[in-house]
């Protein structure tokens, strides 16, 4: 199995400042367009989207989710090994006019001084997977980082585990132990595979605001 890494990219600096359309804060549009801001992790809602959409920022699908998110590590001759997925994934905050759009809104509708909350994050998600005589989620990791040096500097360093790493070997000594991770359930698996791997646990990931 050989690596490789896209040229895709974080965004910065990580932010939006061009405004959208009123029309899009009237009545009609703002229950569902206000709705369901993700307080965790890097999903937009549909208004979200139309202000990374005004920026020029994809927001493809991945997992049911729409981000700033971007293939990252892929493989050739990958054997039985599957990447369920691999991304670099960007969220942003509001400056210049469309800051002062949602700070205008916001008398209006109290629900976007959340979206005045939003700090800068980066992070990155990593998902393999092997389909031997047993399938088994061989490693998922996910790191958020309010810094972009450091989520750059973190993301090369997990690049150059993903190249060192003997995955076939990895396999058999994780199949050895599976008496000790197969019980658990949830994150307290992926956390044990982590450990495993040498991290602390599965997941750090940070708030919106």
């Amino acid at each position: 199995m050989e690596f490789f890494v896209t040229d895709n990219a974080f965004i910065n600096p990580a932010t939006l400042e061009v405004p959208i359309n009123d029309r899009y804060f009237s009545e009609h549009f703002a229950d569902y367009y206000y709705r369901h801001f993700d307080n965790d992790g890097f999903q937009l809602n549909r208004l979200e989207q139309l202000y990374y959409q005004a920026q020029g920022i994809e927001t493809p699908e991945c997992l049911g989710v729409r981000a700033a998110q971007y293939d990252w590590i892929t493989a050739i001759n990958l054997g039985k090994f599957v990447i369920d997925h691999s991304l670099v994934i960007t969220r942003c905050n509001y400056i210049g006019d469309a800051r002062k759009q949602l700070e205008q809104m916001s008398c209006k509708y109290p629900y976007l001084k959340k979206y005045l909350l939003l700090k800068p994050k980066w992070g990155f998600d990593f998902a393999l997977e092997y389909a031997g005589d047993e399938y088994i989620e061989v490693m998922h990791i996910e790191r958020d980082f309010d810094s972009y040096q450091e989520a750059v500097d973190r993301k090369g360093q997990f690049e150059e585990m993903v190249y060192s790493e003997d995955w076939e070997l990895f396999v058999s000594e994780l199949l050895k132990r599976k008496a000790l991770w197969g019980p658990l359930q949830g994150m307290a698996r992926n956390d044990w595979k982590a450990r495993f791997w040498g991290f602390d646990k599965a997941e750090h990931t940070l708030k919106a605001f």
